[in-house]
């Protein structure tokens, strides 16, 4: 072994085994004092979950070391394809026993903090690390070796289910039912509904045990079923469902945690109707696989369905909110493949929507009004959670912005063909110095960061809507008709630059806006429940940052340099994701604030609207001088 490659072994060592842990639980400590949410205390079974982590990453290595002939170190992988040991039955084991080990260590010493907000993070970087590099790396060392694991769900193919998949299906929605009732119940069992209109119906809270029909009532679709591609959906929409209905109940526990039966308000209540309880979407989306399955049967199960639907919303906390939250997460999951065809429809057309009207030496382009609409909402809805008072100072704080990330796009991008690019991690760098300049004008700086950060991501995903116009961050080629996006027009970069016309792209701009949307409403939520101002800007640059690695795994630009295996940009993800980190563990005292509209809110979103606007969309195409085209 060279002594270089020792050298890097070992450092990569050092980094996964011991700055990392460490890094991980500092973290946690610096969180005890900022974070709300109750702990789980328990040294018995955070060492259980903590020790059995532990083993299974010990097997996991053990195994790569045998039949790998290599080291769990991705600059130094194994030199074949493991399907042996843990790696028979689960994909990558490793993370799977660290996300077990951190677990329990925070449940062993109580870390609120280390349990609700550094584990999932954690959890959150694996598996944009997985999506963003292992999985595209191990798809081009190994093209020809069998993926699958005994542990796989269903997939779509055209035949009969066998009982491995049947059994390995009710093992995943059981344990994603049961973890996801536990974690929901625990972090909001004190919570009203917005509408509590379950106590009216006396007689029928008595039937508390009748609702219990529903666990057996869709645990038996998958054993019964007769076609792959039926259980494959099921499953799929259960658990993207169940994912759904915690993202809901943790943002807004009055209107998503409101399917526990009305007597588990409180911390003493019966685990056992709380790790059982079935949302109604449950029932809804089991009611429609039997009827595909069994269509001579549909009038008798939606009959029997409606019955253990309506004893379901009578026990519950609230008929109304929970029979609304249902349907709607029944809609969406249910018709996920049609929505999706919307969506990519609709981005094609985007993409190829390019219009200009030129006015002597002055060109106007269409994609800069979404952006200037986008600033527009977003400084009118700062004005809504801070007042005018802020109203020149986040107008300021997005001029500096912009202006920086032209000048870090120059320096990274600037080419003939490109004259004024836009880069967002110049944008980033801008920040500190819009904060400065807000104190030294007498602004709370942190304030209009907090603000920001919650808009942002609002602003960007229509911002993601220019970029389809003009072609810039678009994706590589892919084979999946289903998935990618075409694009023909002439302006695009994607046809002038990057020589991708007509070709199927991966849409990595409708990935960044779907990513954004969600990141906004959670930090939307973090601002409405009163948390500090660096711990949401904090936040805001660790999520965005995750969903931004991965993203970038899948672009097809031929200007971004890469370094290492990963593109430029992934690297600078995980740099903001570490200051994420130290922003959240900041304590910020909240600013009384005064929130509300008035005349100079609208005048300040106005000039910001067009400011964006004049900057994203309108250029000087008869000019060669730096910042005169944009194309």
């Amino acid at each position: 072994m060279k002594k270089e490659e020792l050298s890097g072994k070992i450092l990569y060592a050092i980094l996964f085994l011991a700055f990392i842990p460490l890094l991980q639980l500092w973290w946690a400590q610096s969180l005890e004092n900022i974070v709300r949410f109750p702990a789980i205390e328990s040294q018995a079974g955070g060492m259980i979950i903590g020790i059995s982590g532990l083993l299974l990453m010990g097997w996991a290595m053990f195994s790569l070391k045998k039949f790998g002939k290599g080291l769990p170190m991705n600059a130094y992988p194994p030199v074949h394809f493991v399907k042996k040991g843990p790696y028979h039955f689960l994909r990558h084991p490793i993370y799977w026993g660290y996300c077990m080990l951190m677990t329990g260590v925070f449940i062993s010493i109580g870390s609120a903090g280390g349990l609700w907000i550094v584990t999932p993070i954690s959890l959150l970087a694996i598996i944009a690390l997985v999506l963003g590099y292992e999985k595209i790396d191990l798809k081009d060392r190994f093209r020809d070796a069998d993926m699958s694991v005994l542990l796989d769900i269903p997939s779509s193919a055209d035949s009969f289910p066998s009982l491995v998949k049947r059994i390995v299906s009710v093992f995943w929605v059981i344990a994603l039912l049961i973890t996801s009732n536990y974690v929901v119940w625990f972090l909001t069992h004190g919570s009203t509904s917005i509408l509590p209109d379950s106590r009216g119906l006396k007689y029928f809270n008595r039937l508390n045990g009748i609702q219990f029909l529903a666990v057996p009532f869709i645990l038996l679709v998958p054993l019964i079923v007769k076609s792959n591609i039926l259980l494959h959906r099921w499953v799929i929409s259960v658990l993207s469902g169940i994912a759904l209905c915690v993202y809901i109940s943790l943002l807004w526990p009055s209107v998503g945690a409101q399917y526990f039966y009305a007597g588990n308000q409180q911390a003493g209540s019966n685990e056992s109707s709380i790790l059982l309880s079935v949302p109604v979407f449950l029932t809804l989306l089991s009611a429609a696989t039997y009827s595909r399955q069994f269509k001579k049967w549909t009038l008798p199960v939606m009959g029997f369905s409606i019955i253990i639907i309506f004893l379901q919303l009578t026990n519950t906390r609230s008929f109304t909110v929970n029979l609304i939250v249902s349907v709607f997460i029944s809609l969406v999951t249910a018709n996920s493949s049609a929505i999706w065809l919307f969506i990519r429809k609709t981005a094609e057309t985007i993409a190829n929507s390019w219009k200009e009207w030129i006015f002597g030496h002055v060109r106007i382009i269409n994609h800069g009004i979404y952006v200037g609409l986008g600033s527009f909402a977003g400084i009118l809805f700062c004005g809504l959670l801070v007042g005018q008072a802020y109203a020149w100072g986040i107008l300021i704080f997005a001029f500096v912005v912009t202006v920086f990330a032209a000048l870090w796009a120059q320096l990274i991008e600037g080419s003939d063909k490109l004259k004024r690019p836009f880069g967002y991690y110049g944008a980033l760098v801008g920040i500190f110095f819009a904060s400065a300049i807000l104190w030294w004008m007498g602004y709370n700086g942190w304030v209009v960061i907090g603000v920001i950060s919650v808009v942002m991501p609002w602003v960007q995903a229509t911002g993601r809507l220019r970029c389809l116009v003009n072609g810039c961050c678009h994706g590589k080629p892919t084979s999946n008709t289903n998935l990618g996006i075409r694009y023909f027009h002439s302006r695009s970069r994607v046809c002038n630059i990057s020589g991708l016309k007509g070709e199927y792209l991966h849409p990595t701009q409708v990935y960044s806006i779907l990513w954004l949307f969600v990141v906004g409403f959670l930090l939307l939520a973090l601002w409405l429940n009163k948390f500090s101002y660096s711990f949401i800007f904090g936040m805001y640059l660790i999520l965005t940052s995750t969903g931004r690695f991965v993203e970038e795994a899948y672009r097809g630009e031929v200007q971004t340099p890469v370094w290492k295996g990963l593109r430029l940009y992934q690297w600078a993800a995980i740099f903001s994701v570490i200051t994420g980190i130290v922003f959240t563990t900041i304590n910020v005292q909240l600013a009384e604030l005064h929130p509300g509209y008035g005349w100079e809110i609208w005048v300040a979103a106005l000039l910001g609207g067009f400011f964006i606007l004049f900057a994203m969309g309108v250029d000087f195409p008869r000019s060669n001088a730096r910042f005169s085209r944009l194309v």
